[in-house]
């Protein structure tokens, strides 16, 4: 199994993947695991071209790593980076949240819940269930759900999403994807704008 370079250090490297007519070079840098995960730095537009001839999810994540050659981790990072759906990479370990990166879509949801180092993993989904399993863990299984984003994030609207979770083999880690294509400003109805104009309209506010 490749090693999950972005939960043990530095690493550096070039990789070449075709777009169909052209190569495209993708440098990626993965980060120290202070910073909680590898940054996985390549050409935004390339690597999102990539990731559009996939399933979305975890399987375009798994996909573009084998041909980047880039740890899973980092990859799931750089998904959430640049895509416009709603999507959540959450990575942990023992069933207790190491860290979680959302995207842009995900992040408009109100007043969601951020959800911390050191939490334990929301009881009830597939991803606590697998993390309960260091055997599944250890060897790599992958389960999937549809799961209400409210019982992950919080927050006052409910809408389904997918949550896909992945055992990262002997690092004791999994790894988690939600997504959802249908979270995000441009899908709120007018009567949630309205009801949220007019929450703020009657949000005091303060002189400093």
């Amino acid at each position: 199994m490749r090693r999950e370079q972005g939960a043990v250090g530095h690493a550096f490297g070039i990789k070449q993947f075709s777009n169909g007519d052209s190569q495209l070079a993708a440098l990626y840098f993965f980060a120290s695991p202070h910073h909680f995960a590898a940054g996985l730095l390549m050409p935004a537009k390339a690597f999102k071209r990539e990731l559009d001839r996939h399933e979305a999810g975890l399987s375009a994540v798994l996909a573009v790593a084998r041909i980047c050659r880039t740890s899973r981790t980092a990859t799931a990072i750089r998904y959430a980076e640049t895509t416009e759906d709603a999507v959540a990479v959450i990575v942990s370990t023992g069933g207790v949240i190491d860290y979680c990166f959302l995207s842009d879509a995900m992040k408009s949801l109100p007043e969601l819940k951020w959800l911390r180092k050191g939490t334990l993993l929301p009881s009830g989904t597939v991803t606590a269930s697998l993390a309960a399993n260091s055997k599944q863990v250890m060897n790599g299984e992958r389960v999937g759900d549809q799961i209400d984003v409210l019982d992950w994030l919080g927050g006052r609207k409910s809408a389904l999403v997918s949550e896909e979770a992945l055992g990262l083999g002997r690092y004791e880690k999994v790894l988690t994807i939600l997504h959802s294509s249908s979270i995000g400003p441009e899908n709120e109805s007018e009567e949630e704008r309205e009801e949220e104009d007019l929450r703020e309209s009657w949000t005091p506010r303060f002189r400093r």
